[in-house]
């Protein structure tokens, strides 16, 4: 095998991972594993207060964005994955962003009104997937109207 077809193969494995998506019914799916999950929580933090269960919940919330995320629209076309490509791509900055200011500004509030100086202590991962794919749902929802 040449490098010219093993580069032709590659661009044809990623052509294939970017237009994959999942079907439009599991944007429902996402938005009824999100209610639920909330639903759990709220339920959980009223009665029961088990932390395994509500950390489960909390990653339940995440499983729904993300079919949110990876679901088609009704109407698929190269303009709707243009723009989800953009969305990505800003959520990943912007995700980055807050991560890297919110650990500094921790960082400095710490040093100022605490006496001793804590370690860094950044933000989980849970908080870091939710920032990354709440933004991208909200900035893919805007382009969709602001390009129509």
């Amino acid at each position: 095998m040449d490098m010219n077809s093993a580069l032709e193969c590659e661009k044809k494995s990623l052509k294939k991972l970017k237009k994959y998506r999942l079907p439009n019914r599991f944007k429902t799916i996402g938005i009824g594993v999100i209610v639920f999950s909330l639903v759990s929580i709220i339920v959980n933090k009223t009665s029961v207060d088990n932390g395994l269960f509500t950390q489960t919940a909390k990653y339940g919330i995440l499983l729904g964005l993300l079919f949110i995320s990876l679901s088609k629209e009704k109407i698929e076309d190269e303009l709707m994955i243009n723009l989800k490509m953009k969305s990505y791509t800003f959520a990943f900055v912007i995700s980055v962003i807050i991560t890297l200011t919110n650990l500094l500004f921790t960082f400095i509030t710490s040093a100022l009104f605490e006496k001793q100086m804590n370690v860094f202590k950044g933000i989980g991962d849970w908080q870091v997937l939710w920032f990354l794919l709440s933004i991208q749902l909200f900035y893919f929802e805007f382009l969709k109207r602001v390009s129509r």
